[in-house]
């Protein structure tokens, strides 16, 4: 694939985001087996074959969402406690982030649930391994800082 310019890559980073936003939200509200591709990009406002080549097949997507989610929340929580050095002020951080992340996006707490504390029936629905492993390693270290 030819390098983009950067307008153009600003522009598709720009499509994928709101492509991922009407997913959220529809996932959400639906359920990921009750959502069709083709339901998400009217919503999102794009043909279904550009849907298509954003963001791949649906099972893509939905990870997309949540990986893009979690890592948000990851990146808050570990900055904010990175730089603080009490011990008892990351702990009091990790949670004032955590519940004003959930409390800024409430479509993805049905979601962000599901995956983190559901068991769920079908293998390709769940929360994809990177992330999990970077959501465990975040809840390591807060373990640490809870045992000092």
């Amino acid at each position: 694939m030819p390098k983009l310019s950067p307008r153009r890559e600003r522009e598709r980073q720009r499509h994928i985001r709101d492509i991922l936003s009407v997913a959220e939200s529809m996932f959400s509200e639906q359920g990921f087996f009750r959502v069709t591709m083709r339901e998400i990009a009217t919503r999102a406002e794009f043909a279904l074959g550009t849907v298509y080549s954003y963001v791949g097949n649906k099972k893509r997507l939905y990870h997309m969402v949540i990986e893009t989610k979690v890592n948000e929340l990851i990146d808050a929580v570990t900055e904010e406690m990175t730089a603080t050095s009490s011990d008892q002020e990351k702990i009091r951080k990790f949670i004032s982030i955590k519940l004003s992340f959930l409390r800024r996006n409430p479509a993805f707490i049905r979601l962000f649930l599901a995956e983190i504390y559901l068991p769920q029936r079908d293998s390709g629905h769940v929360l994809p391994v990177s992330v999990r492993k970077r959501y465990d390693s975040m809840l390591r270290d807060l373990t640490g800082v809870i045992e000092r």
